[in-house]
């Protein structure tokens, strides 16, 4: 079959015709955002073939036509940049490892379909759909008819509890196996890689109470305790890890921590110790926890100079 190009200012798509459609075989561009043609000599672009997409490093957000019905093999694999993705729930086909790698990925959006979520629920789903092939490793629950059901959310924070309760050190034997001539190094001890599986199940329980749609309250209360138990003071400390080297100044993220119970009074000063001069809104805003919440006040301000 004939493949031809389509010029779309400074990028460019290369396409041929397949049945009654379009099948988009490759593009080529630097655009970070990228809408996508519905039609094509008056013909509907319905496929990403294999690779289309494949190591587009610049991308960051793209928006499919509600015409495409099917993503090939490894469609958008590699693309280290990439945040968000627009599909229609007619896209119903998937190959093998459409997002393999990535690991960037923030959201799935989907147009059409059912419309009784909110736009706030709508971007809840869109990031719970995104965890499941970058995060979660669990492309069966992939389903952009289920997602957001009843029971796609319980598959879901199933398949994330198992996660979490899974042993830290599972999985160090391969590590150390495969990278052998590393061997004796700090990414290959046990301590660097227990830290390391830890840090991603506090990122997987943040995730998921900053998305609660549908969260039972067990469920809830698992991961709070998971947080709470890792926080400042704690014999390890990667839920403070994770908030402070990755959202240091993420107003958010501190006041999930304060609803998990893992700021108290006893540990708020090493808190304030560790953000220093960085992140002085967060400090004034856990000055002001400090004083509002946890009754705790200043020395000098407790004494009275009244004779």
């Amino acid at each position: 079959m004939q493949r031809k190009q389509l010029d779309m200012g400074a990028d460019r798509l290369e396409y041929m015709a397949q049945g009654r459609g379009i099948t988009i075989t490759a593009y080529h561009g630097s655009s970070p955002v990228v809408y996508l043609p519905e039609e094509i000599e008056h013909r509907q672009v319905t496929c990403l073939a294999k690779k289309a997409f494949l190591g587009q490093k610049q991308l960051r957000r793209i928006i499919l036509p509600k015409t495409v019905e099917r993503l090939e093999d490894w469609a958008f694999a590699n693309c280290d940049s990439l945040e968000e993705i627009t599909l229609s729930h007619n896209c119903t086909e998937y190959g093998k490892g459409v997002f393999q790698g990535c690991k960037a990925l923030k959201r799935i959006l989907t147009e059409g379909g059912n419309s009784k979520f909110s736009k706030e629920e709508k971007e809840q789903i869109g990031t719970l759909l995104a965890a499941t092939v970058n995060v979660l490793d669990a492309t069966h629950l992939f389903s952009l008819k289920e997602a957001g059901s009843k029971k796609w959310l319980q598959q879901w924070d199933y398949k994330l509890l198992q996660y979490l309760r899974r042993e830290d050190k599972q999985g160090f034997t391969v590590v150390v196996l495969c990278g052998e001539e590393d061997y004796g190094s700090d990414e290959n001890s046990l301590t660097y890689f227990l830290r390391q599986k830890r840090q991603a199940k506090v990122r997987l329980c943040f995730l998921r109470l900053l998305n609660p749609l549908g969260m039972e309250k067990d469920t809830e209360k698992e991961l709070k305790d998971y947080l709470q138990s890792h926080s400042k003071g704690c014999d390890s400390e990667e839920t403070w890890q994770v908030v402070f080297h990755e959202h240091g100044n993420e107003r958010i993220y501190y006041q999930m921590m304060m609803d998990c119970n893992c700021i108290n009074s006893e540990n708020l000063q090493g808190f304030l110790s560790d953000l220093g001069d960085n992140y002085s809104e967060m400090k004034s805003f856990l000055l002001q926890y400090k004083q509002e919440k946890l009754g705790v006040e200043d020395f000098f301000q407790t004494l009275s100079f009244d004779l």
